[in-house]
């Protein structure tokens, strides 16, 4: 098996903060699975209706960051933060 260099431009961070995706007067919980200054990777379990493209992502106890969705696969979405 061949090794891919990392091409991300920052540190990822594991994690498993549980998260809200907010969008219109909607929420989703969600779980952050990993997380850099630039984006994160988070898991929707089963959600009611698609992830829009644009969200806000609230992880308590007091981040909240503006979201655009660059990827998605299954139940996973990953997001750019918007600055």
């Amino acid at each position: 098996m061949i090794a891919l260099p990392d091409r991300r431009k920052s540190v990822r961070n594991p994690s498993l903060d549980n998260a809200l995706i907010r969008f219109g007067e909607l929420s989703l919980c969600c779980v952050v699975r990993d997380i850099t200054e630039r984006g994160a990777a988070l898991n929707a379990d089963d959600p009611p209706s698609p992830v829009p493209d644009q969200f806000t992502l609230i992880v308590p106890p007091n981040k909240t960051y503006s979201c655009n969705v660059v990827w998605r696969e299954g139940d996973w979405v990953g997001v750019a933060f918007v600055v």
